[in-house]
Order: C-alpha cells, then sequence, then structure tokens
C-alpha cells in the first residue's frame, strides 16, 4: 500500500496544478453541494476551516452560514500544543494570517466556543478515499480535535482529483461522514465497525 507521505506528495502536486479560474469554479460547485446538505441546514453552530492555497475555497460556505443565521465558528491553531481552538468568527475583518500563513482570528478577537455546540465540522485533507479515510498536511490537528467534539457531524470538503483508492489508516485516524467534491457526494463505508456521527443522516 502507497505510504500517507508519497500520496500528499502526489496529490499536492495534482492540486496545485489546477489554474485559480478552475479552482473558484469547482469551490462553486463544492459550496452548493455542502450547504445544500441536511446536516448543515440544521445545525446552529458550524465549524469551517479557513481555505488557503489550492484548497476548496471555503469563504463561500461561511458567507452562506452568517446569511442564514448560522454561527461560525474556525479553528485556531496552537502549534506548541498542536491542537486547534475552534474560535467564534462574525467578520472576515476579524482574521490575520497565521500559523504556517493560514487565516486566523487576530490575537486579541480569538473568542473560544465550547466544542459540545458545534453541530457540524467542514474538514480539510490533502487527500480521502471512499471509506472515509484521510491524509492531511502531517501534523494531526484534526485526528486530535475531532474525537473531542463526538457529536458533530464531519464533513470532507476535496476536489475530485484529491479522492483516491486507499489510505493506510492508523488507530488514531478519525474518518469523515461524507464527503463533498464538484462531482459527487460520498457516503463512506466503515469496515472498522466505527459508527458515523450521530448528526449526520
Amino acid at each position: 500500500m502507497i505510504e500517507k507521505k508519497e500520496i500528499r506528495k502526489r496529490i499536492l502536486n495534482l492540486r496545485n496544478e489546477m489554474t485559480p479560474e478552475e479552482i473558484a469554479a469547482k469551490s462553486g460547485r463544492i459550496v452548493r453541494r455542502v450547504t445544500e446538505l441536511e446536516a448543515f441546514r440544521e445545525a446552529s453552530t458550524l465549524m469551517v476551516f479557513l481555505s488557503f492555497g489550492s484548497e476548496v475555497q471555503t469563504d463561500g460556505i461561511i458567507l452562506w452560514g452568517w446569511e442564514n443565521g448560522k454561527r461560525i465558528v474556525v479553528p485556531h491553531c496552537r502549534p506548541e500544543s498542536r491542537r486547534l481552538i475552534p474560535c467564534l468568527l462574525e467578520g472576515f475583518a476579524e482574521l490575520e494570517a497565521g500559523y504556517c500563513g493560514i487565516r486566523e482570528p487576530k490575537a486579541g478577537l480569538a473568542r473560544s466556543v465550547p466544542a459540545g455546540e458545534i453541530g457540524v465540522v467542514l474538514v480539510p485533507a490533502v487527500a480521502f478515499d471512499r471509506r472515509g479515510a484521510r491524509v492531511g498536511y502531517g501534523g494531526g490537528y484534526y485526528d486530535r480535535f475531532l474525537p473531542e467534539v463526538p457529536q458533530a457531524a464531519r464533513i470532507g470538503a476535496a476536489f475530485s482529483c484529491q479522492i483516491v483508492a486507499e489510505i493506510p489508516a492508523d488507530p488514531h485516524d478519525v474518518p469523515v461522514d461524507r464527503i463533498v467534491t464538484e462531482e459527487e457526494i460520498i457516503s463512506p463505508s466503515f469496515p472498522t465497525g466505527r459508527p458515523s456521527s450521530p448528526n449526520c443522516p
């Protein structure tokens, strides 16, 4: 089986080959699919990753959330402990470039939100497989964070080129409940017997 680092390198190269126009167009289709999910429409508090580089652009999901009365929470990276802190976001002006250049709430505006209040987590990755396994960027931030929000639906967002045949899953890896691409919505199976989130019908 291909190792995670090989998958990471190959898929990042593929993703980075897309033009800004391709990224914007495909992201728009993903935003529409994500915001049509029942889990997103029913949750009152949404945690959405702030895109950077050639990732799926998520600002449209955040705008949809504000327009529909949702409370938006974004991740704040704590590299010293390799943890994510969910923080309230009420406007893009509250953001600045943080760890690795990823946008995050400005230091004086970071307001943490209890993990138990989050209904949906939009999960980034370099690659997913159809079982819901993922390859991240290697820091393990989401694998540490997701067990803290067992009540939340876990929704992966990725371009179709990021879906691979199989990802080697470690015992600490946390799968997602759905994967949304510009072409489809994937509902993974869980051969380990691990159940999906109760909030993701």
